[in-house]
Order: C-alpha cells, then structure tokens, then sequence
C-alpha cells in the first residue's frame, strides 16, 4: 500500500494561519517508543503517521510502525536499518 505523507512545514489553514503543532511531543513520543516498546503497543491502533506535523517524524514512525507490524525488535539500529530499507533515512 503506497504511504501518503503530508508535508507540514508550510501547512497553514484557509486564513493563512500557521496549523496547530508540537513538535517537542512528537519528539517524546517517538523517545518514548525507542525506550519502551510498550508505549508503541498501548499507542499503535490510535497514533498514525500522518498525524506528526514534521515529516521526518511521520518517515520515523512509517518505520517503527513496518517494524512493529513484523513483530520486529525496535530500536534505535533497527529503525535506522528500517529508514534505510525505505529509502528515508536522508529524509529523517
């Protein structure tokens, strides 16, 4: 299934107005995931990837999420070996 990724850098709404965004929890969020996989598998079926502001993010989770799914260990080599599977790992 082909992945569609939004880029929100410039995202603004119809007035012009920057979109709301978290980035420093978008980043605790992933940390979490990378430190305790337990937080992926309480979060999988709520947290999607579009759902990160920043794209690089979302190619994060694209990859945590394929390693999850595959019931792959999660971690900060596997992750990376995954982004680079994917041909993201420049883009993150």
């Amino acid at each position: 299934m082909a992945k569609k990724f939004q880029n929100n850098k410039q995202a603004s709404d119809i007035n012009g107005k920057m979109q709301p965004q978290a980035i420093d929890l978008e980043i605790s969020v992933l940390g979490a995931i990378l430190i305790d996989n337990e937080a992926l598998s309480d979060s999988i079926d709520i947290l999607k990837q579009e759902y990160f502001y920043k794209l690089e993010h979302q190619f994060i989770y694209e990859a945590i999420a394929n390693l999850f799914q595959e019931s792959n260990p999660i971690d900060i080599l596997t992750v990376t070996e995954e982004l680079k599977r994917l041909g993201n790992l420049k883009k993150a």
